[in-house]
């Protein structure tokens, strides 16, 4: 009888372990979302595309615009705001867990930027218009919370990275360290 009870107690608590894996991604796992990342300087609103590698790695692709007022940040000038389009790649790795995930990851941006400048100490022009090509590098960490058994998520991010100047055309405008905060949301598309 005793042996009877054993049975049923390891039933009772291996069935919900495996309920739990079939919840985790696998390779063909994507999901399809949006973010919200801020920082010191502006924001940038995305479309995000998360297709997992494995059940603990995945690649990220982001659509998006990049809107700056960067105040008195820029050590170029005395104002800098501006816009434009651009998106990234980045790979990240998972760590799972009963109420989400906790993530790290290396993303590259592109950004295409129309900025607006101004700086009534220079000699010559005290205003213009700079287009610029940024590559930024960046290292993210963050948590992302389950809901609807994993068929959706909503995660909360910080990134720090670098931006570079990789095409100017016009005047000098600021480049340099970044870090953000990003809110995310995201669906399950397939499993």
């Amino acid at each position: 009888m005793k042996l009877q009870y054993l049975g049923l107690l390891a039933i009772l608590l291996v069935a919900p372990l495996q309920a739990q894996d079939t919840d985790l991604p696998t390779a063909s796992t994507s999901y399809l979302g949006a973010s919200f990342q801020v920082y010191p300087a502006g924001f940038i609103p995305t479309v995000n595309y998360e297709n997992f590698l494995s059940e603990k790695a995945s690649l990220v692709f982001r659509l998006g615009a990049n809107i700056t007022d960067r105040q008195d940040f820029s050590d170029v000038n005395e104002t800098e705001e501006g816009s434009g389009f651009g998106g990234s790649v980045g790979y990240r790795k998972h760590w799972h867990g009963a109420k989400g995930s906790w993530i790290v990851g290396l993303n590259t941006d592109l950004w295409s930027l129309e900025i607006d400048w101004t700086d009534p100490d220079n000699i010559g022009a005290t205003s213009g218009t700079t287009d610029i090509v940024v590559l930024q590098p960046w290292l993210e960490g963050g948590h992302f919370f389950k809901f609807n058994d994993g068929g959706s998520q909503l995660g909360i991010t910080a990134g720090f990275g670098r931006e570079f100047n990789i095409v100017t055309n016009g005047d000098e405008v600021a480049q340099g360290f970044i870090g953000t905060i990003s809110l995310q949301y995201h669906f399950r598309v397939s499993k």
